[in-house]
């Protein structure tokens, strides 16, 4: 059997280091460049994968995608993720959100629909929900039938900005709340491969002066608790041939609190260039916890629509 099943096994099967399946493998390179902590910066159509409510900020048509090479160490197999998400607002109704994330490998599929909705109740706070349809196939062993899994479970979130709190600065604040219904996603409905719900808390300082957000998640599940966080900062604005260009540079980091021989499991950096209304994000990642597997390139492309 080739070396990405026993590394899928190893890696998301076991519930006591990581949330499990479906998990987040490059829904943004600029997430991921941050270490992870979305949960309050939500600006983008990406948000939906970690606080729909975040996507109530959006007031164009927005689209974004991702493509991750996974695990380039591994020579025996191809693996790759893509994510896809688009935000369309609707006036006085809200803001409408849908995506799907997409990991391939020669023997191995795992697909995530995901349907969002947010909409703004208060002055400075929004909620949303999602609707997630999860899916993966396996090929068949020598000598058995393939494997395969459908399902669905919620995700539910807030999100709260405190306005100009310092100096012409925001605090946004987020809550996340996922994999609401625990579902098995064993073929036979095992409950030792239930996806843990996950709580979330994320902070996001944005300055509007010096153009830089510090942000910082907290995420809890099972007996599990991660800290994600990262910072972006803007390195160079300059108008090219009448396009307005910018140059963002981004730090981040992902560690398990309470885990010494799994404390880190990854140092992420990465930049992004913005030209106009096209974003472009690349992120590299180089895993503390796998050995031999290679870090992970990844690069995002984003488009509003001003109309």
């Amino acid at each position: 059997m080739k070396k990405f099943i026993i590394l899928f096994s190893a890696c998301v099967i076991n519930s006591n280091l990581f949330a499990g399946g479906f998990d987040d493998l490059g829904n943004s390179a600029r997430v991921v460049s941050m270490g992870g902590a979305n949960i309050a910066v939500a600006d983008a159509p990406y948000s939906i994968f970690y606080n729909p409510a975040g996507i109530h900020r959006i007031k164009n048509l927005s689209l974004s995608s991702t493509y991750s090479n996974l695990y380039p160490g591994i020579e025996d197999d191809n693996i790759n993720y893509i994510s896809l998400s688009a935000v369309v607002p609707w006036e006085i109704i809200g803001e409408f959100g849908i995506g799907g994330s997409f990991l391939n490998s020669d023997l191995w599929q795992e697909n995530t629909f995901i349907f969002s909705y947010a909409r703004k109740v208060y002055e400075n706070l929004a909620i949303g929900g999602s609707l997630k349809l999860l899916r993966w196939s396996a090929e068949a062993a020598p000598g058995e039938s393939a494997l395969s899994y459908f399902g669905f479970t919620f995700d539910a979130g807030a999100h709260y900005t405190f306005s100009n709190l310092l100096d012409n600065s925001d605090l946004q604040v987020g809550i996340s709340v996922q994999n609401i219904t625990q579902p098995s996603i064993a073929n036979n409905g095992s409950a030792d491969a239930n996806l843990p719900m996950s709580l979330g808390l994320g902070f996001a300082f944005v300055s509007n002066i010096y153009n830089y957000i510090i942000a910082l998640d907290i995420v809890k599940y099972d007996n599990t608790t991660k800290i994600k966080t990262g910072a972006e900062f803007l390195g160079l604005r300059h108008e090219v041939l009448g396009l307005n260009t910018s140059f963002l540079l981004r730090v981040g980091y992902d560690g398990i609190i309470g885990s010494d021989l799994y404390s880190q499991r990854g140092i992420n950096g990465g930049f992004g260039l913005y030209i106009n209304d096209i974003r472009i994000d690349y992120a590299y990642v180089f895993p503390l916890v796998l050995q031999n597997v290679g870090g992970s390139h990844k690069i995002s492309l984003n488009y509003n629509f001003n109309f």
